[in-house]
Parts: structure tokens; C-alpha cells; sequence
């Protein structure tokens, strides 16, 4: 057992002792999208996206490179947040968590693909773009996320902000059509950011989660496993019975360790 696979089980353990120390939120869920399986079904086998994705995609991959060598979110995964984004057509996306840029740069580019107007603010508490503080010149990166940004044309797309998420959540007045929570996954970060998200959404908004392993068990070969969002998800969903989660499970492409399962979840608001 690797020291890193021998200390989540402790990690997991204080993140829910961590998790039942908090006070009950508030969860709106009244701006949430219906639950919905099939336009998924739709999303992912339209050839249209299809077609803007090779295009992007390759665009993407001549300026930053193997991405999967410097972290960020799996190739898979990038791609379903691409036919996410083209297939829903927000106006505007917030992302909880902007680390290397890799998810950012697709999403700005799918939103540049498929509308006129979408922007995404991607909020990280550090300065992503900073050499000093952001990642991207400890992972090995040439630019920072708004280097490569500038580069692909996507730049307008962009907002970058550098405070703490909840911080952010609680003062703007914007309203989103997607978040995507990919911050801190702790259960209790999760728990907080998705009361403060939550109110934050266009009518029929969606919530999309990063690192969500149903029943807190692993995914991928390597059988690690991240519960805090699952954690978080599952007191938010038997306190508010009305709010529910459907795992993406397998898409039809691969996304890491050699299979295609991903733990990317969307947040609905229940019809029943």
C-alpha cells in the first residue's frame, strides 16, 4: 500500500467528522434543471459537437501540449465538459476551482463554438496566472492559463478571479446557467459551496461536480477514491430530498487508467 492510498482512509474519516460538526444550510433548489437522463443521451452522440470538438480539441493540444502531464482535469472529462457546454448553450459559467486552466480553456472554447455571447468567470484562491502562486510554473507549464487563453482566442471568454470561492458566491450579483464545482473537495467545502451556488443559477440551471465517487467507492483501476463531494451530496439530498444526483457512469469515450468511467455528476432538482 502506497503512504498516499494508506492515509485517505484517515483524510475520509475527519472530512465526516469535519462534515456533521456543520450547522444545516439552505438549499434553493428551485432554479435547478428537472432531472433529465435522455438529453445527455443526445448530447454526447451529436455529431455537430462531435465535429467542433476534434477542432478545438486539436487547437487546444497544439498550444498547451500533453495536458495529462501537468495535471488538471482527465482528457475524458474535458471532453464531456465540452459537449456539456455545447449542448446546453449557457450564457454564463462559473467554475469553482480554475487550477491549471485545463477545464477553462475548453469550456472558453466551447462556449466560443457554439454561441455569441457565453463567458465563464473561473475563480481559484490563488492567482492562477501569477508564476509565484499559480500551479501552472511548478507543474512545468510555458504560460500561465491566461497566456494560453490569449493564444487560443478565447481570452474575452474569460474572467479570471482570485479569492475564495464561498467569498465570491456570497457578493456577486451575476446568475450562472452552469457551475462547475472543482475546488476544494472537502465535504464540507462542498456542502458550503453548493448552499451558496445554488442561488447563484439561472432559471433551469445545472450544477456539475468533479471527483463525485458514488457510494464512496473507486472508479478506476488505481481504486482511489475522494468522498468528500459524495459525502456533501449525500446530507444535502436526504436533507433536501427534492435536490438529486446522477452520475455521468461511462461515456462514450475513454477518460483515464484505461476505461471510460468518469466522476463528473450533475445536480438536479428532483420531479418526483
Amino acid at each position: 500500500m502506497s503512504p498516499k492510498s494508506a492515509i485517505r482512509p484517515l483524510l475520509n474519516l475527519r472530512d465526516r467528522i469535519r462534515l456533521a460538526r456543520i450547522s444545516t444550510h439552505e438549499f434553493d433548489s428551485t432554479q435547478l434543471r428537472p432531472r433529465s437522463d435522455q438529453f445527455l443521451k443526445a448530447i454526447f452522440s451529436d455529431d455537430t459537437i462531435e465535429a467542433k470538438w476534434t477542432a478545438d480539441h486539436g487547437a487546444i493540444s497544439a498550444v498547451f501540449g500533453e495536458v495529462n502531464r501537468f495535471g488538471g482535469v482527465n482528457p475524458g472529462d474535458r471532453r464531456a465538459v465540452y459537449y456539456l457546454t455545447c449542448g446546453l448553450r449557457p450564457e454564463k459559467v462559473l467554475e469553482v476551482g480554475t487550477h491549471i486552466g485545463a477545464s477553462t480553456l475548453y469550456l472558453a472554447r466551447a462556449l466560443k463554438a457554439c454561441g455569441d455571447e457565453g463567458k465563464i468567470t473561473t475563480v481559484d484562491i490563488f492567482d492562477v496566472n501569477d508564476p509565484a502562486t499559480g500551479a501552472w510554473k511548478r507543474r512545468g507549464l510555458e504560460l500561465p492559463p491566461r497566456g494560453y487563453a490569449d493564444r487560443l482566442d478565447c481570452e474575452d471568454r474569460i474572467q479570471f478571479v482570485a479569492r475564495p470561492a464561498l467569498d465570491f458566491m456570497a457578493e456577486t450579483d451575476e446568475k450562472f446557467d452552469l457551475v462547475f464545482l472543482d475546488g476544494d473537495h472537502s465535504a464540507q467545502a462542498v456542502y458550503r459551496e453548493m448552499s451558496a451556488a445554488l442561488p447563484l443559477l439561472s432559471t433551469n440551471g445545472l450544477i456539475l461536480l468533479h471527483d463525485y465517487y458514488p457510494n464512496g467507492r473507486p472508479l478506476f483501476p488505481d481504486k482511489g477514491v475522494i468522498t468528500g463531494p459524495y459525502q456533501a451530496l449525500r446530507r444535502i439530498t436526504a436533507e433536501n430530498p427534492e435536490i438529486c444526483v446522477l452520475p455521468l457512469g461511462d461515456l462514450p469515450w475513454p477518460t483515464k487508467q484505461g476505461v471510460h468511467t468518469t466522476s463528473l455528476a450533475l445536480v438536479f432538482r428532483s420531479e418526483n
